[in-house]
């Protein structure tokens, strides 16, 4: 038997991450359950078309489209251009114009592996306020590891776990290894907290619970991506919109966008 290559260990991966067998992969993707058997053990080698039809059945970042048809021998499909590159220039406009006009309230983009790469003034005063460095890497791991933010966070263990959850699901569904690596470092600060009770009435949303002082601020966020992305930056970005949960919240947030009086 051929030594399986390295496409056929990772199109055997991906099929094995998205919980299918050869004979669902096979009909998703109009092709024989023996030609995947081929392809799984290196015994056939995949044209540009068939790399591309498998990726998109087993619903594979662009990224990692790339690295499949890399492969199998073949050029990459997709480009990845810096968001300040010419060719993104429009997109680049709306993101500017959804973070400016989203103030007095906090917005910020990350990348696909959990970066802070921009946030307008109120975001970016927010992420000071909880002692998170925008170089720091991954926001929601330095967001949970800053004990500035887990002194001030009423529901720390909450959120926190909550946080695992999603990261998790974005490992699954990336196979990044750095956003794995990401996800241990949050189950080791995980073994020193209390998993929250899940019984009783489920709430509609987790709201972070900041206090400051006697005030206790609620938020919840929206997340805006790209539909039908052909670049890799593109593909993997995303602007996420802070928003107050109530009135005295929505009051805080307004004070804190407001630009320092003349002294």
């Amino acid at each position: 038997m051929p030594t399986a290559s390295p496409f056929a260990r990772e199109l055997r991966a991906w099929r094995k991450r998205r919980g299918l067998s050869q004979l669902d992969l096979a009909l998703r993707a109009e092709t024989t359950s023996r030609h995947l058997s081929f392809l799984e053990t290196g015994r056939s080698r995949p044209s540009a078309e068939m790399v591309l039809r498998l990726s998109r059945c087993l619903d594979v970042p662009l990224r990692h489209r790339n690295q499949l048809l890399r492969a199998a021998g073949h050029p990459a499909a997709y480009a990845e251009h810096p968001l300040d590159a010419a060719a993104l220039s429009p997109v680049r406009a709306v993101i500017d114009r959804m973070l400016a006009g989203h103030a007095p309230y906090p917005a910020y983009v990350v990348d696909g592996r959990w970066r802070l790469i921009d946030s307008n003034d109120p975001g970016a005063r927010m992420w000071a306020m909880l002692g998170v460095d925008r170089s720091s890497g991954n926001v929601l791991r330095a967001f949970l590891e800053s004990p500035v933010a887990a002194a001030m966070l009423d529901n720390h263990a909450e959120v926190a776990w909550q946080s695992w959850e999603v990261l998790q699901r974005d490992v699954i569904a990336t196979g990044d290894e750095a956003l794995a690596e990401d996800l241990a470092a949050i189950e080791v600060l995980l073994a020193r907290l209390p998993r929250p009770a899940t019984t009783g009435p489920v709430p509609a949303v987790l709201c972070p619970r900041l206090r400051l002082g006697d005030q206790v601020v609620r938020t919840f966020t929206t997340i805006c991506r790209l539909g039908n992305a052909g670049d890799v930056t593109l593909d993997e970005l995303r602007v996420e919109l802070v928003f107050p949960a109530d009135a005295p919240s929505d009051a805080f947030l307004r004070a804190l966008a407001d630009p320092a009086p003349p002294a």
